[in-house]
């Protein structure tokens, strides 16, 4: 600051000494300010400018709208756009639902003009716009993922959706998906694909039931969202049926014989780490009627998805 005023004083221009005060001001703030870095998505081409791996396309106002619908998309949600354009699927989130929207794309024109069609909407206070790659971005507080890439790209994409994304979070894809749990078809011949992230619940998990002396073990295997297993009860190893998960909604039944007769009990709960909770109906040692049910996984049993 002191050679500052040393600056100052050796001027002999009142203006130009606060032209001068004023330029490092400026610098100061530029520095302060936090710079968001797109790297893994940029290709030199060997004149300083970016080249995008996914060239922009646009969704039409009719596929936007199926996409909305499809997750469901409400005024409580936060909606991430990976590949976001000119903004106009979060700008129509907020417009039409309430929603929030986070847009995320590597390209400064496409973020220009999200920031412009947001204002011309009047939604700016809902949504918000980030020239950033999409491998580097923080995505956990996300409640609806939606995609338009390549497949290769979605492909590398999956394990950190699968890492990042809390159970439950819809991701929505134009046209390219692979195992999504529904696929519809919008206008124009666009495929829409929507999935549910979900819980991992691969391993071996134990409990007991009130009033029962047996206990249960119950192995699980998982390949994304699809589930196989057995359960087992004293000496006896039974597959597990019906097994469907959605987020962190697991729920299964097994038959067996007992006393001559065959018998069913379902199983169904919410999972939490290495946690499920939830109740088993149906009929079992010769009982019927609802129990509570929880389960505990070993840890060491957890194997990481299989994609």
């Amino acid at each position: 600051m002191k050679a500052l005023f040393q600056i100052y004083e050796r001027s002999g221009s009142f203006c130009a000494s606060l032209k001068f005060l004023a330029f490092v001001a400026a610098a100061f703030v530029l520095v302060l300010l936090p710079v968001q870095g797109a790297v893994s998505q940029i290709v030199s081409n060997g004149q300083g400018k970016v080249q995008l791996d996914v060239p922009y396309e646009p969704s039409s106002g009719d596929v936007v709208e199926v996409m909305l619908k499809i997750a469901e998309v409400g005024k409580n949600d936060l909606v991430y756009d990976l590949g976001c354009g000119d903004g106009r699927i979060v700008i129509a989130a907020a417009q039409k639902t309430g929603a929030r929207g986070v847009g995320i794309d590597l390209d400064p024109k496409r973020i220009q003009e999200s920031l412009e069609n947001a204002r011309k909407a009047k939604v700016t206070r809902r949504v918000q716009f980030f020239q950033q790659d999409l491998f580097r971005t923080e995505i956990d507080q996300a409640t609806v993922v939606m995609l338009y890439l390549y497949p290769e790209v979605n492909l590398k994409l999956r394990p950190k959706l699968l890492r990042e994304l809390k159970p439950g979070t819809r991701v929505v894809s134009h046209s390219h998906d692979r195992r999504p749990d529904q696929t519809i078809t919008a206008p124009g011949g666009h495929a829409i694909h929507f999935w549910v992230i979900p819980a991992n619940v691969t391993g071996t998990w134990e409990w007991n039931l009130p009033g029962e002396k047996e206990r249960y073990v119950l192995k699980l295997n998982q390949q994304f969202q699809k589930v196989s297993g057995t359960l087992q009860s004293g000496s006896e190893e039974i597959p597990a049926q019906n097994l469907e998960l959605k987020g962190d909604w697991l729920q299964f039944s097994v038959e067996r014989l007992f006393q001559g007769q065959m018998q069913t009990r379902r199983f169904m709960g919410h999972v939490q780490g290495h946690l499920i909770e939830g109740a088993a109906e149906g009929t079992a040692a010769g009982s019927q009627g609802n129990q509570s049910w929880k389960a505990e996984r070993n840890p060491s049993s957890m194997k990481p998805l299989d994609l």
